[in-house]
Order: structure tokens, then sequence, then C-alpha cells
């Protein structure tokens, strides 16, 4: 009952806000969680508030910390029996947002249908929808993290890291609008009206309304070698992969940037969120998704040289959180490589596995382990023979930062690889 009244709640919330509406992004794509009972439904951007849709499902758990479905019963000294736990939740006033590593943060404004200041408890089973409102994140910024508090042995915090949203530049979706021109005051004396000499019925062609054509818009760059700088003349393929003009199985499109300047420009003609791959003979390929709406979007390509000794991130590979079963968005990336690795038989690479500290260390060791085992069973089940696949978990122990702060954290979650032999 509870739940109905808030979603009713909720929509009539909704309904008053919906004008204000600037982008809405629907089950945001979280790069980590730090408590799977919680999950990120919608989250709404207005001129004032980042607005973000929660939804807590209360599991229940109990035998050597284990979870069980709700109406299984679990065994203990006295035999089995059905479990009773509750969870506590809550969210703190001091939760915030921060993008671009830190660089900006955004305080926390209110929440509904869950304590701000106390906790409550929620029984197994139990489903609670709440909402909490943050400032609103400055338009450009497409990624942020949420903390809501540090862990204690009472509860788990809501904290989340890499969270995607749609939220483009400002001068993107913003339209000057016309000054307004001051309004003329009629003249003192009208004058005396003149006698019109008789017209006759025929018509008077009507001049078709002159609609001018919309500014030019583009995606542009420079392909570079990555270990000299230098330009470089590469292929760059581009499609249309969503927007209000995509049909959803948009044909790529490729052009050759230049060989002397290594200068691309992809001219837009529907706007959207593009897929742009640069590849070039005797380098590794390197892909972004971007946003095209109303300004050019700059972005350079620095591709890897295929030598021994080359190392690169394999930046686009995506996993569930704390397991290591590949999500469908790494296959474009592990597809790539496949492609780099049959045009080149004899090459050899070790896949190294990278993970942050939060957590056991050996556990963390584990899990790096177990991911790049899996990129390896993906390439080997393409084709490319295992035998030039090694495999290697350093878990935390190589760091590429201080891994002190949420904005560090997600850059020491990765997957590298190093090329053995050419």
């Amino acid at each position: 009952m509870k739940v109905r009244l808030f979603t009713i709640i909720c929509l009539l919330l909704a309904a008053t806000v919906q004008a204000q509406v600037q982008f809405t992004t629907e089950s945001p794509r979280v790069d980590d969680i730090n408590d799977t009972d919680v999950t990120i439904q919608r989250i709404e951007l207005t001129a004032q508030y980042t607005i973000i849709y929660m939804k807590f499902q209360a599991r229940k758990t109990g035998f050597n910390g284990r979870s069980f479905p709700f109406d299984m019963p679990i065994p203990n000294s006295r035999g089995w029996e059905q479990l009773e736990s509750t969870s506590n939740i809550g969210f703190q006033p001091t939760s915030r947002l921060y993008v671009n590593q830190g660089e900006r943060s955004y305080k926390f404004i209110r929440a509904e249908n869950i304590p701000a200041e106390t906790r409550r408890q929620v029984r197994p089973g139990e489903r609670v929808d709440f909402i909490a409102y943050f400032e609103r994140i400055d338009p450009g910024y497409t990624k942020f993290d949420l903390f809501e508090c540090r862990d204690s042995k009472n509860y788990v915090c809501f904290n989340f890291w890499g969270v995607h949203i749609i939220n483009p530049p400002k001068d993107s979706y913003s339209q000057r609008k016309p000054p307004v021109q001051p309004r003329q005051p009629p003249p003192r004396t009208a004058p005396r009206p003149q006698p019109q000499p008789p017209t006759d019925n025929t018509p008077v062609p009507v001049q078709p309304k002159v609609v001018p054509a919309p500014a030019s818009v583009a995606i542009n760059g420079i392909t570079r070698d990555a270990k000299t700088k230098q330009p470089i003349a590469a292929t760059v393929t581009y499609r249309l992969i969503s927007g209000a003009e995509a049909s959803g199985d948009e044909p790529a499109d490729s052009l050759q940037s230049g060989s002397l300047t290594g200068k691309y420009r992809i001219e837009i003609d529907r706007r959207g969120v593009y897929a742009v791959t640069a590849s070039a003979k005797g380098y590794f390929s390197q892909s972004d998704t971007l946003v095209t709406n109303r300004v050019d979007v700059a972005r350079d390509f620095n591709l890897v040289p295929i030598e021994a000794g080359a190392k690169i991130t394999l930046k686009n590979i995506y996993f569930n959180v704390s397991k290591y079963d590949l999500k469908p968005e790494s296959y474009p990336e592990l597809d790539r490589l496949v492609t780099v690795m049959r045009s080149n038989p004899t090459m050899q690479i070790r896949l190294e596995g990278h993970t942050d500290t939060v957590g056991e260390f050996d556990a963390n060791v584990e899990l790096s382990r177990n991911r790049v085992n899996e990129v390896k069973r993906y390439l080997v089940d393409k084709g490319i023979s295992g035998s030039r696949i090694e495999t290697v978990g350093y878990g935390p122990s190589r760091p590429i930062n201080t891994n002190k702060s949420l904005k560090e954290r997600p850059e020491n979650r990765r997957v590298e690889m190093v090329i053995v032999k050419v």
C-alpha cells in the first residue's frame, strides 16, 4: 500500500516538474556500486536540480552471511526456521555528487520517502522507492560519482561510481532569443486616407517562406602517433547509434584523415550520438562515442603503434559489479582486438587485470585474474590461439594513482594489454 501511495505521489510530482525537465536518463549505466540492494531507476535534470530516483530492495541474509530467497527456511542450531532480519536505510545530508575526478561537487538538497537524519528499518523483501535531490550538475558533465556516507558496522552506504547520464554542453541545446525591438509610438496626427483606385479580383501570388538552413555541425580532430606525436593518415569510421533521427540500424561511413596533417572533419547532417573509430595499419584502433547537437565536436585520436613492449588500456571492457562476467558492451572493443590479432598472426600479448583497493587483497587478486581469463576465453572463442595470450591478475597492487578518493578508484579498475611479441 505504501509503495502504491508513493508511486502516485511520484507521478504527481513528475507531472508538476515535467515542463522543467531538460534531460532524462532511464536506468543509467553504473561502473561500480557499494550496495547492490539499491539501484538507480532514473535521473532527471531540471534547471535547478539533479533528481535521482532510486529503489531499495531488502534481501534476507543470514547463515554465514549468504543471501537466501525470501520464502526459504534457513538452517540454524535449532534446525530449520524462517529467518527474519532487517536493514537500516537513510540518506545523509552530507551526500555529494562529484564530477570530472572531483573537479566539482554538488550539494544534497532533500530526499523523499527516506529519512535524511536518522535511519529506518526495512523488513526482508520490502521495497522502498525514494528520490534524492541535488544541485544541478553543470551542463557538459556526463558522468558523476555519488558519495552518500562512509561505511559503518551498522549499515551500508549508497555510494555509486561512474553514473553515466545525458547532459550535453549548454551551448549545444540553448538558443539565444532574438532581441526585442522597441515598439514605435503611433504618429500624433493620423494622415488622411488617400482614395484607392479600384482593384481587380486577380489573386496576388504568395511568396514562399524562406527557411534558413541549419548551421553546419561537424566532428573534427587530428589522428597522431601516440609515441612520436606526429600526424598520421588514418581511416575514421563513424555511425549514428542513437538520437531522435536514428533508426537503430544505421550503416557506418568512413573518411580518410590527411596524410600530412592528420586532420579529419565529419560533416553531420543528423544530430545524435555517434560511434567514431580511428584505425591505421600498424596501429591499434581507438574508439569513442560523441554527442552532436548545435556546435562542433573536437576529438583527437592518438593511436598506439603495434610493437613489442607497447601497452594500452582496453577502456571499453565492462563487467558486472564484483564479478567477471563480460557485459555485451565489451564485445565491439574485443572484436577489434580479434581483427588486429588476425592481421598480425605472430603477435603475442599479455592481458593484465587490475582493481582498486576496496575489499580484501586476496579477493581482488582473484577477481582480476578471473576477469582477464574471461577476456582470453572470448578471444579464443573467436579463433585466436590460446598460446598467443598470457594472463596475469595484479589486483590492487599496481595502482596508477593514490587510490584514496572517489575520483581515482575507477581509473584503477582496468584491463591492460601488453604486446609481448610482434
